[in-house]
């Protein structure tokens, strides 16, 4: 009797609790509601001999999406945080002159996304590019380049074409005539909100009883 009646006392509680938690979750009529501030990330600053391409990575953005809207796929969203991750990225090939998705450390893009991107993700995904001897100013004809031979590869085009993937960042860096250019995907899960699975978990039990 002792035990069942520690039960109930468990029970109470933890629906108690969960009652509060589901209340704190519901806004109160007529309350104000004050957006929150969203900084965004810092820009990665190149290392000394090497340039960012920020028009080239717009394009190649705009491209992308292109290419997905073509097959009725959904556009992806662009991402500073990736941008700043894939612009690391190509920094790093050029500076150390490797061309891999694993660095000469061992790290590999996953691990490079979750060290430096603070969003819950299901599934993440990168395509990379290099080539020497551009003319840098010729914007939109690097940038058609780096599309064209992503999509004509069929990995680099899954990526491109997968619809699980939401977000993108693109990285173009270069270091005289030679160009590196990353594209970091992630596809987001929904954040998690306390109202949505406690209220309804509530409501229902009221009525069972």
């Amino acid at each position: 009797m002792k035990s069942m009646v520690m039960k109930l006392m468990r029970v109470g509680f933890l629906v108690t609790v969960l009652f509060a938690v589901s209340l704190l979750a519901i806004p109160r009529l007529n309350q104000a509601f004050t957006p929150p501030v969203v900084q965004r990330p810092e820009a990665v600053l190149p290392p000394p001999g090497v340039k960012h391409l920020p028009k080239v990575e717009d394009l190649v953005f705009e491209m992308t999406n292109q290419a997905r809207r073509a097959k009725g796929l959904a556009p992806l969203s662009q991402d500073d945080e990736l941008t700043n991750v894939a612009r690391a990225y190509s920094d790093d090939m050029l500076v150390r002159r490797f061309f891999d998705h694993t660095t000469p450390d061992g790290v590999s893009f996953d691990e490079r996304i979750s060290d430096h991107y603070r969003h819950r993700v299901k599934i993440m995904g990168e395509n990379i590019w290099y080539a020497s001897g551009y003319n840098l100013g010729k914007i939109h004809q690097v940038a058609k380049e780096i599309v064209d031979d992503w999509m004509s590869s069929p990995g680099h085009r899954d990526n491109i074409l997968d619809p699980d993937f939401t977000h993108l960042g693109v990285g173009v860096s270069a270091r005289h005539h030679t160009i590196r250019a990353t594209q970091e995907f992630v596809g987001r899960t929904e954040p998690f909100n306390p109202g949505e699975l406690i209220t309804p978990w509530l409501i229902n039990l009221r009525c069972s009883q």
